[in-house]
């Protein structure tokens, strides 16, 4: 279900928060400037990886924006 994310707040200006659901295998992506987003085909290591970056928005733009099949549900 889209509402089985446990919501991780980062640090990043672009990202307020990110979730993983590991039965769906979608990574949802709350923006900071409003607007989330659920991105499809994703593993629990992107996820990690996301996460735990130096810099969330440069791992988001390297290894899911443009390459996940993504859409906005808020």
């Amino acid at each position: 279900m889209e509402n089985s994310f446990e919501m991780t707040p980062v640090v990043s200006s672009q990202i307020a928060a990110v979730g993983f659901n590991e039965s769906t295998s979608q990574i949802k992506i709350q923006f900071a400037k409003g607007g989330e987003y659920l991105y499809e085909n994703c593993t629990e290591d992107e996820f990690n990886e996301l996460v735990n970056a130096p810099s969330v928005g440069i791992q988001f733009g390297q290894s899911i924006k443009g390459i996940k099949p993504y859409r906005r549900i808020g």
